[in-house]
């Protein structure tokens, strides 16, 4: 990497909203003048908010990050209003529309942009459709300033948008035909990719210069997806009665009330903080970008619906509270629970958040000050790690490949989640199961797990709700064993527990 690129974690100083109206101001003339010369079909009036927001998302990122985040924003939604035009036989024709045979195969070339097909403009590339060209130059920008490691997220997530909109393409055409309605999961699962956040936040970490991040990708798509299915519910929302007389289905339309969509996006919003809680508290940009992101998106649709931005409203969202004050989104206000103040929690949670090591001595002294935790805070999937890697119950968990933990009653715990040759995860029970049990360790009593069939106990501690110091005590061994455990969204993949 070009070691002259900025460093991608943001500043400790704030940002002020100068800098961000900068960067913003800089952005505006270069995207309307490329939005009118590749004559995508958007407002150009869009322009200012589409700078605005991705000025937002990373102030302390230079300008021209924002002009080509700006550039995908716009591109996304357009690629929303192609598809969603007429496909009648007499739509005029025009690069706006197209027609039910013309709409697969632009999408089959937008498709082999983003693979890397044509991606200079040639036939390929669909060079007469200026989405295509809009899309290859947005591309080779990306390339060209991006890690190719990350640039590959962001592709599938591209990839994923074209397949979802064809699917509510599919959809609103089979509902015009009097057909049913999907799924809520199926809508959700398409509806979470095309609301754009995925694509937003994926092409940002491409953009930034954080050491570690892939290893944090876990950990940070399942707060993702969260966010993203929680805007999409948001967007559905305040754009319900607009969506009608399009003919286009929504949550709503599927059988969610007001107030059920309202209660989802919020908890979906709230267990992406949480899940990246750790991540914040150590100042990793790409943390910090995604709860902007989120953070944006929640407030905009609390205020007014973007397709239609010049008609911005105060009314409450709808299933929210009643007042427009109480409406304004405020999940992400840090909270001293997840983010102790003292400087030794800090360290250790950077520690754990950059996969780094610590010494026994200084987490000893950080074990016996934190609060022990309940069952109650266990229950649910854990995915942990080590603080070293050279002592033999480190040695051991690598070469199990050893993922966490899963706990499912204080009766069922499966201690030795691993990951097996292809990277699934599933319960390993050769060393038996364990229980939870109310412990009194080092002077604090606090619930433990026992194994069922091993001499060993594992104590925990509370760093935030979501993330734990752990100490292995196993009977004869002189040194303890530091571990930490952070908790797995429910949105991720479960675990097997096949028990192989």
């Amino acid at each position: 990497m070009d070691s002259s690129r900025p460093h991608s974690h943001p500043p400790r100083e704030i940002v002020s909203i100068a800098d961000t109206c900068s960067a913003a101001l800089q952005s505006m003339p270069r995207l309307e003048i490329w939005l009118k010369e590749r004559g995508l079909p958007v407002d150009t009036a869009l322009v200012p908010l589409m700078c605005l927001q991705t000025a937002f998302f990373t102030p302390w990122l230079p300008p021209e990050t924002c002009y080509q985040m700006s550039r995908l924003t716009v591109w996304l939604m357009a690629v929303d209003n192609v598809l969603d035009a007429p496909d009648a036989a007499d739509a005029p024709d025009t690069a706006d529309s197209a027609g039910p045979d013309e709409t697969p195969t632009r999408v089959r070339a937008w498709h082999r942009v983003l693979a890397g097909h044509g991606s200079d403009g040639g036939s390929d590339s669909g060079s007469d459709d200026p989405m295509a060209r809009a899309l290859a130059e947005i591309a080779r920008g990306l390339h060209r300033d991006g890690r190719p490691e990350l640039l590959a997220v962001w592709r599938k997530s591209m990839h994923q948008t074209l397949i979802g909109m064809q699917c509510e393409r599919e959809t609103a055409r089979t509902a015009a035909a009097g057909g049913g309605v999907p799924r809520l999961a199926d809508y959700l699962r398409h509806g979470a990719w095309t609301i754009g956040v995925e694509q937003q936040v994926t092409a940002l970490w491409a953009l930034m210069d954080e050491p570690g991040l892939p290893r944090r990708l876990p950990v940070l798509l399942g707060a993702l997806r969260e966010a993203a299915t929680a805007i999409r519910l948001l967007n559905d929302l305040r754009g319900h009665q607009r969506e009608q007389t399009e003919g286009k289905t929504d949550a709503l339309a599927i059988g969610l009330t007001e107030q059920e969509t309202y209660q989802r996006a919020e908890a979906g919003l709230e267990n992406c903080r949480r899940a990246l809680a750790p991540l914040t508290a150590a100042g990793y940009g790409s943390a910090v970008a995604l709860e902007r992101v989120a953070l944006w998106h929640a407030r905009m649709y609390h205020r007014f619906d973007p397709v239609r931005p010049g008609r911005a409203t105060t009314s409450s969202l709808p299933g929210g509270p009643g007042s427009a004050a109480h409406a304004r989104h405020t999940p992400f206000v840090p909270q001293s629970r997840e983010a102790p103040d003292m400087s030794i929690e800090q360290e250790v949670l950077d520690v754990i958040a950059s996969g780094g090591q610590c010494d026994n001595a200084k987490l000893a002294e950080l074990f016996d000050r934190l609060e022990p935790v309940d069952t109650d805070l266990l229950l649910g999937t854990w995915q942990g790690g080590g603080f070293e890697h050279t002592s033999e119950n480190a040695a051991l968990l690598t070469k199990m490949r050893w993922y966490g933990k899963r706990f499912v009653d204080a009766d069922h715990v499966e201690p030795l989640l691993c990951r097996d040759e292809d990277g699934t995860v599933f319960s390993y029970e050769e060393m038996g199961l364990a229980t939870l049990r109310e412990v009194i360790y080092r002077g604090k009593q606090s619930t433990a797990m026992v194994y069922d069939q091993l001499p060993i106990i594992d104590h925990f501690r509370r760093l935030t709700d979501n993330v734990l110091l752990c100490v292995m005590d196993k009977k004869e061994t002189p040194t303890d064993f530091y571990f930490h455990l952070t908790r797995v969204p429910a949105s991720l993949p479960q675990p097997s527990g096949d028990g192989r």
